[in-house]
């Protein structure tokens, strides 16, 4: 008798339980504002941070590999070995903001200098090579040579460049001028290894805001070592798709095109083509398992995507201690590790991935 009594109040029990629990309708989840709450323990910040530079815009490590910082508002490139020994300064380059390395180990820099046109002392935009391989290496003694400006555009400026296989570069350039259909400010050019212009991408534009749609372009880079894919990343607020992907195909026609098509579910560049993702991507880099990193200056973020467009991970937030930011304009990867120009805190700062992956 008393155990059926028990069985008796504990299904009573159960049932006032549940009837309450129906009552009780759970709160939908919210999405994180803050992006650095992703994940970021898999990013274990490297200490000491490396600082004496003065808004550092770009980061690069090298094929030697050695790494360059384009230390833009001191007007000069820092190289520094793996372990952030400073190896040497180069000469002056009037704010260099965008770095690559061709297969002979020169660099390749965006920057500006000084002219005269007209009897008019007038800042312009350049490409420089920094020969280092004539001069083994001792970045102090390596000629500069400014090897391609347009004096006669001094409205243009160059935003990024990356290499190409066979030593053939590409570049990105901004302008306010883009009503012109043969040769707008905003372009990406494709540049031969002796410095001169091949041709302009045709393909992406300064109209619109779908696919191929440019404005103002702030970074280019290959998809991989020896690849000739190439990511862009682009600030225009009018842009929606600020991250953009275009695969090299062989073919009939030949050319860049989106390796990602929103309208395909298979092939949809998941969230590196969501609208409103970024709000102002200054650089992308890659690693060796073919994931994309993004640095977003308007969020103060690093994020992190698969091959195939999908967000793993990202960290971050605006501030000045330990995996936070302020205006981050450069990123880099090399061994698992990665490297971040965080700009406005005029530092550089390391972060070992705690994955493979």
């Amino acid at each position: 008798m008393i155990q059926k009594q028990v069985h008796i109040i504990v299904f009573l029990t159960a049932m006032l339980l549940l009837c309450f629990g129906c009552n009780d309708t759970p709160q939908a989840p919210k999405a994180d504002p803050d992006p650095g709450a992703i994940n970021d323990t898999l990013y274990l910040p490297i200490q000491p941070d490396w600082t004496d530079f003065n808004e550092p815009s770009d980061i690069l490590i090298g094929r030697e590999p050695f790494v360059y910082v384009a230390d833009t508002k001191n007007n000069r490139i820092v190289m520094m070995d793996i372990a952030g020994r400073r190896v040497g300064v180069s000469g002056y380059i009037k704010n260099p903001i965008a770095l690559a390395q061709d297969g002979v180990f020169d660099l390749l820099v965006c920057g500006e200098l000084d002219t005269m046109l007209q009897g008019k002392s007038v800042t312009i935009g350049g490409i420089f090579r920094i020969h280092l391989n004539e001069a083994r290496h001792n970045i102090a003694n390596a000629s500069i040579e400014c090897t391609y400006s347009q004096p006669s555009r001094p409205e243009r400026r160059y935003t990024g460049i990356a290499v190409l296989p066979g030593n053939a570069y590409v570049i990105s350039r901004t302008g306010p001028s883009n009503s012109s259909r043969f040769d707008p400010d905003d372009a990406v050019l494709l540049m031969t290894q002796q410095d001169s212009v091949s041709s302009r991408i045709s393909s992406l534009i300064p109209e619109g805001n779908a696919l191929y749609s440019i404005g103002s372009i702030s970074s280019l880079s290959v998809a991989a070592d020896r690849s000739q894919d190439i990511l862009f990343t682009q600030i225009s607020p009018a842009m929606q798709f600020k991250v953009q992907w275009l695969t090299y195909v062989s073919a009939d026609v030949t050319g860049w095109f989106q390796k990602f098509n929103p309208a395909e579910p298979q092939n949809s560049g998941g969230d590196l083509l969501t609208v409103g993702r970024f709000d102002i991507p200054e650089d992308i880099t890659y690693d060796i398992f073919g994931n994309v990193y993004v640095i977003d200056a308007g969020k103060d973020s690093v994020l992190k995507f698969t091959s195939t467009g999908k967000e793993m991970h990202s960290f971050g937030g605006k501030g000045s201690g330990k995996s936070k930011f302020a205006g981050p304009m450069g990123i880099a990867w090399f061994n698992k590790t990665l490297y971040v120009a965080d700009t406005k805190n005029n530092r550089i700062c390391r972060f070992r991935l705690s994955t493979d992956q």
